[in-house]
């Protein structure tokens, strides 16, 4: 029998889900990125990275364990010098291949997808979930964002988001707006011609995020996309992560945390950490968001770990 059908069976058995393993052709995404793992040599899956917008680099996925493998990229610069070593998992169904770097930090979570044109869909869900909420503006004026309806008081008016251009976005009203998270929510600027096209200009409205469920409920149901991560800074990621914990009764010693989640009517403080158990998914979106705060400010767990909780 060949080798390649050989090691693919082989980790269809180790991860017990029929269909589904880092096979020949297999394509995951994180919403700015595509792999497509293209043949398998032994103990080693050889897989494609694409960029949005830009030339693929080729990399290896090298078996060391079940469901664990080195990686290694092949070019000089590569995409691939801090995630060292990867992980195939199913977390509630869905299938994961996650990198990680030296100290099992997640740097990056992709998932299998069996249609190889889900690019754009990946991408615009990851900035759903920054947009979709309730909000009101300085004068008290309601507005909320659901998918691609924009309602601003009494009147709707339906967008679409560029894939291409990450903060763009074009009103049924024919006009185009930047949007840009902030610590409350979200500020909305106009559209000007700029030297090398449109460029944001004078703000629009600012907005703030006052729905009643919190401000980013699908961390409970739902992966973080890797794309939507990047459009938040280390404060917002740190209050996201918590925002888990607080959804199960928290209690938090940081005084900052304190103070902003006792003033979000949802939380209900246990006075028993010992009872918080977070779901699979939760589990999984707190170590990607501890991952990405440790990549972004280069420093070790250790050292962020109070800040973290």
């Amino acid at each position: 029998m060949n080798k390649s059908i050989i090691f693919a069976a082989a980790l269809a058995v180790s991860a017990g889900v029929a269909n589904a393993q880092i096979t020949p052709n297999s394509v995951w995404y994180d919403g700015d990125s595509k792999i497509t793992c293209k043949s398998v040599s032994g103990n080693t899956i050889n897989c494609d990275l694409d960029l949005w917008g830009e030339d693929s680099e080729k990399f290896t996925l090298t078996k060391t364990a079940e469901n664990k493998f080195s990686v290694k990229g092949s070019a000089e610069y590569s995409s691939f010098e801090r995630k060292k070593l990867a992980e195939y998992r199913v977390v509630d169904g869905n299938k994961l291949l996650i990198f990680k770097d030296s100290k099992g930090n997640i740097l990056e979570t992709f998932e299998y997808s069996d249609d190889v044109d889900m690019w754009e869909p990946y991408i615009l869900k990851g900035y759903n979930y920054i947009l979709n909420g309730e909000y009101v503006d300085e004068s008290g004026t309601k507005y909320s964002i659901d998918g691609d309806e924009f309602v601003m008081g009494s009147k709707v008016m339906n967008f679409s988001l560029d894939p291409e251009q990450y903060y763009l976005m074009e009103m049924s009203d024919d006009n185009y707006y930047w949007w840009k998270v902030s610590t409350t929510g979200i500020n909305i600027y106009r559209s000007v011609d700029g030297e090398y096209g449109r460029e944001p200009g004078a703000l629009w409205h600012k907005l703030k995020n006052v729905s009643p469920n919190g401000r980013w409920e699908f961390l409970t149901s739902d992966i973080v996309p890797g794309n939507a991560m990047w459009r938040f800074n280390s404060e917002l990621i740190r209050l996201m992560r918590n925002e888990i914990y607080a959804r199960h009764g928290y209690v938090f010693n940081s005084a900052d945390l304190k103070t902003y989640f006792g003033k979000q009517p949802w939380y209900k403080p246990l006075n028993n950490n010992a009872a918080v158990k977070l779901s699979a998914i939760e589990t999984l979106n707190v170590e990607i968001l501890k991952g990405n705060i440790v990549a972004r400010e280069g420093t070790d767990d250790e050292e962020i770990e109070e800040g973290l909780k």
